[in-house]
């Protein structure tokens, strides 16, 4: 039974690893294994048919089958379909000097069509061995497939086409007979295969022309032997209508009359040319191409009369069954429509300095190949409608939707300018979006210098005179950069390590502008609530000169007091939910500039609150935040968007582009590519950067390992025993992760204290391995000094009770409950000298950024985020400018549970996140097939106290 060529796709997103199959040659195979994203797991074998055979019959269960795994079990399982139905026939054939003996393939119409078939659906990697012809690839491994199998059907029945003499020197005839029945092919040396193999020949010839009788169709073959001219002849061939591989020259009929067409296959050639002409002649006397009238093979065609048979003909022809074969050069190196690109500066100002309303303009050429069309070549292109036209001397293929795509390219970018603009051009961005292919791209100097990776696209700007503290020289550096995109009206992200003072080189840009350029308009800063009161703090305390109002609360102005409001400040402070609530109102307002602190928070663009700050119409705009990637490429992506819309293109168009590229395959040239994008937009600095010369205090990061106790342990194991049944039960992909995070967070809950899942009012003390932990690293924190406690669960209140209990000091209690009056309070205390809390209970939502906590030098995350960008945030609030003790940070992580089995995988998305790779947060292990959550979540014995 043949095979078809659907069968030989393979699983569109298979979850297991994949069994692929690569030809060296005819004989021999590459086999190797891979992962669903590409990545090879074993080492790759060599196997010859006869392996391979072996392979086809039982393939590895526990892998898929790739596609070109597919194609070859498919022309193996013909193969023993040929054999059984006895299309095999003797054959001597020889080379090196040797003479071998051979079952040879008869290939009938059904065998034809189904290894066309099958060549078609090969995966082009399958044939790299035979440069690509899959055709080739097929027709070689199919008559090796055909021997092999037929002779070991033979062997594995014993059956014997000669006896071997027992005296007396073999025959020819005996020896090719014992031949079709052994293991090597190869024959003894004798003289009469000579012979042998010329009756054997003329037996089988005779035996396939009885069968291989077919009707002889004509094709037309374009040839430009004159490409200088554009003179091209067109050919007369006929084709086998069994096999359409065939093909044969119709000269060869007046040359040789029918032998060569008989020695191939029955027929009537002659006549079936003959019959085939007078379908197309009228044809061809339409756009003026006559045939001679007696043999005719072939005519020459001018530029005109090719120009009008490709347009007129060719479809009327392809309508007949007649095909048309075009010059293998035009289609081997048929160029797709380039779009070039020229831009220059426009106008420098007397600062030194680009005019922001004529940065760049734009020169936009379409060209195919080497030769650059004008507008009008263009749009005659267009109108046309051919599918191949004669430019610059060549003639080349055009496809019609590439001219159209191009034509609506230019109407709408045939002018531009601003640098958001420039990149998107010189990235390929415009272009790509678009469908096109960049060509050539020039820039003049001054252009080429502002893109450019050195550090003069910036220089540092001195502290402004208005400013109460002196920048530190790296600081300088960021508020002129701030200053250089700012005058250009340019967005910008300034990425700065946590604790470097990003908010002091956003109020130095805003003061310097103003003691540059005068009243430039007010600021809108927009920030988490609990550090709203902050950055008004901040700007009193570094700029006094600048007015400040802080939209905020229950009683902030609305409609025209709003407007009053904003009118008499030069900075408007406001939270993230008091923007999304007076959305309109901040949208009804013309803002110079408007600031995102801890940008992180818009990273997904279909909320409200993205939605919200999108309407708000600013000049400039800039977000700040030391993370700009937590979790996904898409972040930034929903950051920049709002900072320079466009810059990188469609949210769908990123993510084809660069997120599945960088994040799943790990594309090193899309990576580069997206960094050479993002450049010129985003600062980033960390705290260990020459650059940078802090001189703050050591930091050491510990972890502290702790073991469960026995009621832990217990309600551990009950946990994974009552989730694991309902996770395996779900079918459909969302509701089984749904379930997976239920339980991931239970266990991460019964880690700190089983009073968090299973409330029973009793003591806590005694009870969590983690707890006592902690209260034991917090008594040991020397007398004076100040601790930070992180924990993602504000609602475990009962802990800030119990360790003042403990320790016998005063601890506070940060959570998003808290009102603004009561949160700065708390801060306020904490921060005192000698005095106020000494420990500090923080809810990692409500203050994991953004605070300045310097007065804590002890940190200690209670529980894992599991997602070491957020942990880092909330070790800055201790770490950073301010800070002049050595800092203490400590992780705890209960050994043998899920918390230690996850802490090992938090140091390589670090190094993700660094090369701006970011891994999923929890999610990943929603995609885990059931062994391996259950070994993710299994309890060791070592996890529990009394098993020390």
């Amino acid at each position: 039974m043949f095979v078809s060529a659907p069968e030989l796709t393979p699983a569109a997103a298979p979850a297991r690893a994949i069994l692929e199959v690569v030809w060296q040659d005819d004989a021999t195979a590459r086999v190797l294994t891979r992962s669903p994203e590409g990545e090879v797991l074993e080492d790759e074998r060599i196997l010859g048919i006869q392996e391979l055979l072996a392979l086809q019959s039982s393939p590895p269960a526990e892998l898929e089958l790739g596609g070109t795994a597919l194609a070859t079990f498919a022309v193996l399982d013909l193969a023993r379909a040929s054999v059984a139905e006895g299309l095999v026939h003797p054959l001597l054939d020889s080379g090196d000097g040797w003479w071998y003996a051979f079952w040879g393939a008869t290939l009938d119409a059904t065998v034809q069509e189904t290894l066309t078939r099958i060549a078609a659906a090969l995966p082009r990697v399958a044939a790299d061995a035979f440069e690509g012809d899959r055709e080739s690839a097929v027709h070689d491994l199919y008559p090796v497939a055909v021997d092999q199998i037929a002779r070991d059907r033979l062997r594995a029945e014993r059956v014997t086409l000669a006896e071997t003499r027992r005296f007396g020197k073999p025959s020819a005839v005996e020896l090719f007979l014992q031949g079709l029945t052994a293991a090597d092919p190869t024959l003894p040396r004798h003289a009469g295969y000579p012979a042998l193999e010329r009756k054997l020949a003329r037996w089988v010839d005779d035996g396939l022309s009885n069968l291989a009788r077919t009707t002889w169709n004509l094709g037309l073959h374009l040839d430009e032997r004159d490409a200088a001219s554009g003179a091209l002849v067109l050919e007369l061939w006929l084709q086998a209508g069994d096999d359409p591989t065939l093909s044969l020259p119709a000269s060869l009929l007046w040359e040789a009359g029918d032998g060569v067409f008989g020695f191939l296959r029955s027929g009537s050639p002659q006549r079936d040319l003959i019959r085939a002409l007078e379908q197309i002649e009228p044809l061809l006397a339409d756009v003026g191409i006559e045939l001679p009238d007696s043999e005719p093979t072939e005519v020459e065609l001018d530029s005109e009369t090719v120009s009008r048979f490709l347009r007129e003909t060719m479809p009327r022809l392809t309508e007949l069954g007649v095909p048309v074969l075009l010059p293998s050069a035009w289609l081997r190196t048929a160029p797709r429509l380039k779009v070039n690109l020229r831009a220059t500066s426009g106008p420098v100002r007397s600062s030194g300095l680009f005019s922001p309303d004529d940065l760049a303009r734009f020169d936009w050429r379409i060209a195919i190949g080497d030769t650059t069309l004008s507008d009008e070549e263009l749009q005659r292109l267009a109108e046309a409608k051919e599918p191949f036209v004669r430019i610059g001397g060549r003639w080349q293929a055009v496809r019609r939707t590439d001219v159209e795509r191009a034509l609506r390219f230019l109407e709408q970018r045939r002018t531009g300018n601003g640098i958001v603009e420039l990149v998107r051009a010189v990235s390929g961005v415009s272009v790509d979006e678009a469908g096109l292919e960049l060509g050539e791209v020039s820039l003049d100097p001054a252009l080429a210098d502002l893109l450019g990776g050195s550090d003069t696209r910036f220089k540092a700007l001195p502290t402004p005179t208005g400013m109460a503290f002196k920048l530190f020289p790296f600081q300088e550096r960021g508020h002129g950069w701030l200053r250089l995109l700012g005058d250009l009206g340019i967005g910008a992200i300034l990425a700065d390590d946590m604790g470097l003072g990003k908010t002091v080189q956003a109020i130095a840009m805003l003061l310097s502008e103003r003691e540059e350029h005068g009243e430039v308009g007010p600021t809108l800063v927009v920030c988490p609530m609990s550090v709203v009161k902050q950055w008004a703090a901040e700007i009193h305390r570094f700029a006094p000169g600048l007015r400040v109002h802080v939209q905020h609360g229950t009683l902030r102005p609305v409609g025209p007091a709003l407007r009053e409001a904003v009118a008499a400040s030069d900075v408007v402070v406001t939270s993230y939910d008091i923007a999304t609530r007076d959305a309109e109102q901040l949208a009804a307002i013309e803002w110079n500039r408007l600031i995102l602190d801890e940008a992180q928070d818009v990273k997904n663009p279909q909320t409200k609150r993205a939605r919200s700050l999108r309407l708000i119409k600013a000049k400039r705009r800039v977000a700040m935040t030391g993370t700009p990637i937590e979790n996904r490429l898409g972040e930034l992506w929903a950051i920049m968007d709002i900072v320079n819309p466009g810059l990188l293109g469609s949210r769908e168009w990123f993510d084809r582009t660069f997120a599945r590229k960088i994040e799943l395959w790990h594309d090193e040239a899309a990576l580069e590519r997206l960094r050479a994008i993002v450049h010129p937009f985003v600062l980033r600095r960390a705290k260990d950067d020459p650059e940078v010369e802090l001189e703050l205090p050591p930091i050491t990061v510990e972890k502290d390992y702790c073991r469960l106790t026995v009621e832990q342990a217990s309600l551990y194991q009950a946990t994974v025993d009552r989730w694991l049944p309902r996770i395996d039960a779900h079918e459909d992909r969302f509701g089984r992760r749904g379930a997976v995070l239920a339980m991931l967070g239970q266990l991460k809950q019964v880690c700190n204290h089983p009073e968090l899942i299973l409330r029973t009012d009793a003591e806590l003390a005694g009870r969590s391995g983690k707890l006592e932990r902690l209260v034991e690293l917090l008594r040991a924190v020397p007398a004076g000094e100040k601790s930070l406690v992180f924990t993602q669960y504000p609602g475990f209140d009962r802990l800030v009770p119990h360790l003042a209990e403990r320790l016998g000091v005063e601890v506070g209690f940060f959570h998003g409950r808290l009102n603004a009056r009561k949160r700065e309070e708390l801060l306020e205390a904490f921060a005192e000298e000698g005095g106020g809390p000494q420990v500090l209970v923080i809810s990692i939502r409500a203050g994991g950024r953004g605070l300045n906590l310097p007065a804590a030098n002890h940190v200690f995350h209670f529980d894992r985020w599991w997602n070491p960008a957020v942990e880092q945030q909330a070790t800055d609030r201790a770490y950073r400018f301010g800070q002049r003790r050595h800092v203490h940070v400590h992780s705890l992580i209960c050994t043998g549970t899920l918390e230690e089995r996850i802490d090992q995988l938090l140091d390589s998305k670090r190094e993700l996140a660094a090369k701006v790779i970011a891994g999923r947060s929890e999610d990943w292990l929603g995609d885990l097939d059931l062994g391996a959550i259950r070994a993710a979540v299994e309890l060791s014995l070592e996890a529990v106290e009394e098993a020390a």
